[in-house]
């Protein structure tokens, strides 16, 4: 599997991985330490500051996983909620933020609410032993899923030419 961790000038790699993890923070050492995480777990990650680029990176990079901090320069992460909704994201999602409890259950309901994956939320700073149980949890999960999927077009009768 090829793994990248940081990609320069905000280029995408067009060898993305199989597992794909995208750390939406603003602070460099919370996405370093998420990316590092990520990284030791077999994902291919990618940190992203500025949210303004959210959306075309998600179409270029397709993340399987994408780790949300609430509180971002250009945007709450309220409005990033909004957005994965509105550009269909079908990841799984992980909200990391300093804010209190209270709010991350209000963006985690907000986001559940949206249709989106939300496998629960963390405050920092990150335990770096939960966010690997919870990678790797997430990993065997899209590693079953592929295997499913491909027991399913394998049991599936082949198509008859036309005659």
């Amino acid at each position: 599997m090829h793994v990248t961790s940081y990609l320069s000038d905000g280029e995408v790699a067009q060898d993305v991985g199989q597992f794909r993890l995208m750390a939406v923070d603003d602070n460099e050492d919370c996405s370093e330490l998420i990316v590092r995480t990520a990284v030791k777990c077999g994902y291919e990650a990618f940190p992203l500051s500025d949210a303004r680029s959210l959306s075309e990176t998600i179409s270029r990079w397709r993340p399987h996983v994408i780790t949300l901090d609430l509180c971002l320069p250009e945007f709450d992460g309220f409005e990033i909620l909004s957005l994965l909704k509105t550009i269909q994201f079908g990841g799984h999602l992980i909200i990391i933020s300093a804010q209190s409890e209270d709010l991350r259950d209000q963006a985690l309901k907000l986001a559940s609410s949206h249709g989106l994956r939300v496998l629960t939320h963390m405050s920092k700073p990150i335990h770096l032993g939960q966010l690997r149980e919870l990678l790797t949890t997430i990993k065997e999960s899209l590693s079953q899923s592929v295997l499913d999927q491909f027991d399913s077009a394998a049991s599936q009768p082949a198509e008859k030419p036309y005659q």
